[in-house]
């Protein structure tokens, strides 16, 4: 059977956090609070009236939301395998967001966010700029790299080939890199400091 495509309002509108508040609104737990009206719930996820659809939506939301608290509620307390571990520092350096994580490894934002730290993997934050870059790990500071060497670039939020080396007296070592991101995929320069190693998640097994 075909999946049915969604209109370019319901791409829109029908998300997890609009699927949720239609729950709420239809099934207040205030007493006295008046429950929207099947329409009006259509209405907020984009889509043409249809209670049968909506009805499917609303139970499928549901079982997927109970599935998931259970198998966090089954995780909570246990440590993440080395495999876990690989697989949470690939996808983040891949680019997911630790939400996105948090979702497809049932591991709450905070775990993810505390792995991550543990293991010197350089962080992304909201509001980041070429002009504000982000502090190196200390576990992943070097002073030297060696040519081919993929980094990671604070100053451009992106992972970096090394493809140059040039020492400085004022600066020390001063590189010439490939920035790997698909926002930029073109060569920068960067001193030592602004690059972080990820040797150390190398021999942890990451593929980078």
């Amino acid at each position: 059977m075909a999946t049915r495509k969604k209109s370019a309002s319901e791409e829109e509108l029908m998300t997890p956090a609009n699927i949720s508040r239609v729950i709420r609104l239809l099934e207040p737990q205030e007493e006295g609070v008046k429950p929207i009206t099947k329409k009006d719930a259509c209405q907020i996820l984009g889509m043409s009236y249809n209670t049968t659809r909506l009805g499917t939506i609303i139970e499928d939301f549901k079982k997927a939301q109970a599935r998931s608290a259970q198998r966090r509620a089954e995780l909570r307390g246990k440590p993440a395998s080395r495999e876990d571990i690989v697989y949470i520092i690939s996808e983040y350096l891949n680019g997911e967001t630790v939400d996105g994580i948090s979702k497809m490894t049932y591991r709450s934002p905070t775990f993810i966010k505390n792995l991550l730290e543990a293991h010197a993997v350089p962080i992304r934050v909201p509001g980041h700029t070429y002009f504000n870059p982000e502090l190196i790990p200390d576990g992943a500071v070097r002073d030297r790299f060696q040519l081919g060497e993929i980094v990671y670039s604070a100053r451009y939020d992106s992972l970096a080939r090394i493809d140059s080396e040039t020492k400085t007296e004022k600066y020390g070592y001063i590189y010439r890199v490939w920035l790997l991101s698909e926002k930029w995929l073109q060569s920068a320069n960067q001193e030592a400091y602004e690059l972080a190693s990820l040797q150390h998640l190398r021999e942890l097994g990451v593929r980078i």
